[in-house]
């Protein structure tokens, strides 16, 4: 007994043509679409910036008040993470001499949080959290960093850390005065 090909209609081919070809199609887009969700990873907390860059100091003036040779963070400060550990951040300075200004600017007027302190406590709601899981500060929020009753010595090294519920990671960046 010989087994011979069954002929298939030009209809019938023509549709399993195109049921295979949907089919492949919407796998392709289930593929895309789930393997984000399946093989999600959260982003561990850390600081993103600085790391060890060198930023500029200056004169920073908010209203009728003046920091001399002082870092704003505003600008430079980049936390990451995606998890949820509160509703504070620590930053704690560990260079000796620097201290730090937790202050809110509204364009107008300012009000000044915390004076001179080597630690402070952060509200995680200071910063904009992006869906890319960076954090940076809000707008109106400046963390200035200065040494006060003397001048920064030339690329003096300034370390901190960050604590966001158990997690502790470093940052660091060097000051430098501005070219005359």
């Amino acid at each position: 007994m010989k087994l011979r090909p069954i002929k298939l209609s030009y209809e019938t081919s023509s549709a399993l043509k195109i049921i295979a070809f949907v089919a492949i199609v919407a796998g392709v887009t289930l593929f895309f679409l789930l393997s984000p969700i399946i093989t999600h990873k959260p982003v561990p907390f850390g600081v993103a910036a600085p790391k060890g860059q060198i930023l500029l100091l200056e004169n920073v003036t908010l209203g009728n008040h003046t920091w001399e040779n002082a870092v704003d963070l505003q600008r430079s400060l980049i936390l990451m993470g995606s998890e949820n550990y509160g509703n504070s951040v620590e930053l704690k300075l560990q260079t000796e001499g620097w201290c730090i200004d937790v202050v809110y600017w509204n364009g107008s007027s300012y009000s000044i949080g915390e004076r001179c302190s080597r630690e402070t406590s952060i509200s995680k709601y200071l910063f904009i959290i992006t869906s890319s899981f960076y954090w940076y500060p809000e707008s109106g929020y400046h963390l200035i960093v200065y040494k006060p009753g003397e001048k920064p010595g030339k690329y003096e090294l300034v370390n901190f850390t960050v604590t966001y519920g158990e997690k502790t990671d470093w940052g660091a960046f060097k000051v430098a005065y501005p070219r005359d």
